[in-house]
Order: structure tokens, then sequence, then C-alpha cells
């Protein structure tokens, strides 16, 4: 029974060694990888549909440690790649098969199969690239979220009152009480 088992799994593998030699099939991932598009060249006033259609995306990200954008370079894999909003893809159909990476200081434009920069555009209006939050949401808002009260930040506005009579103020509705 042994021996009948084995020449079965060797007279298949004998069959198959011919097949696995010629596999000619096609990587359909290595075939868009390597397929070649035409290099964007953008005019100028591509460049500037990009930017004031980029620059209402609430989609910056910080830029890595020691990565300087180029055209040509790969983005590092921390980053996130973002389509083109439609409204651009309307006005500039060329673009649809681009995505973008807003940063702080530029947006580039990736192709991103390859994950490749085609163009670094410098942005209308730079952030620091710091997440800050305002200074006062904490003392505001944020006391008010957790049920505080908010700290007043200059002292002149008065401080806010809870809802209802506390009975710690008179306003003209408390019982008259006779002691003598």
């Amino acid at each position: 029974m042994k021996i009948l088992v084995y020449g079965s799994a060797l007279t298949v593998l004998i069959l198959m060694s011919p097949v696995l030699a010629q596999d000619k099939t096609l990587d359909p991932n290595g075939i868009t990888v390597d397929s070649k598009r035409p290099q964007l060249g953008l005019t100028d006033q591509q460049r500037t549909a990009i930017q004031n259609a980029l620059e209402t995306e609430n989609t910056e990200q910080k830029t890595p440690a020691n990565f300087q954008p180029k055209v040509g370079d790969t983005i590092p894999g921390t980053m996130t790649l973002d389509v083109m909003p439609e409204p651009l893809i309307q006005s500039e159909p060329s673009l649809k098969q681009y995505g973008y990476a807003k940063l702080a200081k530029d947006v580039l434009v990736i192709d991103p199969m390859k994950k490749t920069i085609i163009a670094v555009l410098p942005r209308k209006s730079p952030t620091s690239g710091k997440d800050l939050a305002p200074p006062d949401w904490a003392k505001t808002r944020g006391r008010e979220l957790t049920g505080q009260a908010p700290e007043s930040g200059s002292g002149s506005e008065p401080a806010h009152e809870p809802a209802g009579d506390s009975g710690d103020k008179s306003n003209g509705t408390e019982a008259t009480t006779n002691s003598k």
C-alpha cells in the first residue's frame, strides 16, 4: 500500500515538473507597476488648480523625519496617499490617475502605483506642521465637555452661572420668613 502511494506521488511530481518549469503566467501587479505612464507635465494653470483645490482639503499629514521631497523619489511607507478631489478631476481629467500627499509646506503629486513623486508644489498657506490645538480650547470648550465650568481667560467677563436657581443669590422669588 505504501509503495502504491509513494509511486502515485512520484508520478504526479514527474508529470508536473515540465509545467512548473515552463510557467509563463504574467503577474498582473507586475504589469501594472511596470506600465509606462506618460510623464505628467504640469502647466502653471494646472499647478494653480491643484493648489487651490487642495487648500481646503483637511488631509495634512506630518512630514516624516529627514524626508526632503524631490521629484522621482519614492515616498516613505509611513505616508498616506489621498485621491484627487472630484471637482479637481472634473476640471483637470489628466490628474485622475494620480494621488497626492499634503504636507506642512508642500503638496506632493504622486504616482499611486510606483509611490513616486511626480511633482512638488509649494502650499499657498504653509503651516508649522505641528499638531497644536487652540490655546484656549482646554480652558473653555474642553471644560464644558467634561461638565466643569469654563475658566474665564481675562477675568473681565462674568463667570457662567448654572441653569436654574441655586439659591445663593437673591432674585426676588424667595419665600419671606418671619423671624423675631
